[in-house]
């Protein structure tokens, strides 16, 4: 008989039954790939972490990352609630008096990347990960397209929002950028899950993120974001570091937000999940300027909401 045990956390939020929901197992390493898989459709959750022993030197653990239908080489949220959890496992080294900042290194499927671990008072905080470089894929610029991505969000072509490009994105793992006019319309979609999902997968996505300039609050906010996978049997993620971080770059690299830089970083907010009542706040900063997007740091904070055992 075999245990494993895991901690799930709420990512991207410090308010349980909120965010997005993630299962961590610590303590991976007779885990056969077949059985990863199968626990992660068990979980049934967006995305399920594994997390490996080192491959070399310069990283503290390696981490595989499965849907409950395939292993994805890289994702935002379970990079930000596996680190958080493995915070409170006293993993990571501790600044000085259990305050401030410390730097690690990981291995994903996409390679090695570093993560910044805010403590207080010896406790995570806040995790922020530096995701790939930043690309634009590729584009649908026809109308024939665009009417066709409108229909499987349930819109009609006019609710797009036409003075910004539907591209595919990515910094790690394409998505689907779909920008909506209004924060209205982007709560009217009613996703037809098989023409949306045959959309993006022959784009090369992993999902559609559909986006307004709108946002529900003020302040840091400057997008509200709406994250459909049914190919993958995730009817709507709650939150999605990876598309956010990708979507954050496009915005910098088409100047499509006021956001004044310092020292040459971007820094706002994207709001997700508040239409399945599951809010989440993702904290980006972008290095560059409209055109050179440099580099991509997402974050956010998470809470642990289970502990326990999978056995069989």
């Amino acid at each position: 008989m075999a245990k494993h045990r895991f901690i799930q956390l709420d990512v991207f939020t410090d308010q349980p039954f909120t965010g997005n929901p993630l299962a961590v197992f610590p303590d991976s390493a007779t885990i056969t790939d077949e059985d990863m898989l199968k626990i992660a459709r068990e979980m049934n959750l967006s995305e399920t972490v594994f997390v490996l022993p080192p491959r070399d030197e310069k990283t503290l653990r390696r981490l595989r990352i499965f849907t409950p239908t395939r292993e994805l080489p890289f994702a935002g949220h379970p990079i930000v609630g596996t680190w958080n959890a493995l915070s409170r496992e006293g993993i990571v080294p501790l600044p000085e008096g259990g305050q401030g900042w410390s730097r690690i290194f990981h291995e994903v499927g996409i390679g090695v990347l570093p993560v910044d671990i805010e403590f207080m008072d010896g406790q995570p905080v806040q995790v922020v990960m530096t995701q790939g470089a930043f690309e634009v894929i590729g584009e649908i610029d026809d109308s024939e397209g665009q009417a066709e991505i409108a229909r499987a969000l349930g819109l009609n072509r006019e609710d797009l929002d036409e003075s910004l490009p539907i591209q595919i994105v990515s910094t790690g793992l394409p998505s689907l950028a779909v920008p909506i006019r209004s924060l209205s319309d982007l709560r009217q979609c009613r996703v037809n899950a098989a023409l949306l999902g045959q959309i993006y997968t022959r784009a090369g996505a992993t999902g559609c993120h559909a986006f307004t300039r709108e946002t529900m609050e003020v302040g840091a906010a400057r997008a509200h974001a709406r994250f459909f996978a049914p190919a993958d049997n995730i009817a709507e993620d709650p939150a999605t570091g990876s598309a956010s971080g990708a979507l954050g770059a496009y915005l910098i690299h088409h100047n499509a937000i006021a956001v004044e830089p310092i020292a040459g970083k971007f820094n706002f907010v994207i709001e997700q999940g508040d239409f399945i009542q599951r809010p989440s706040r993702i904290n980006i900063e972008i290095t560059g300027k409209p055109g050179v997007v440099e580099q991509v740091r997402v974050g956010g904070p998470s809470i642990v909401v289970a502990n326990g055992e999978v056995i069989y």
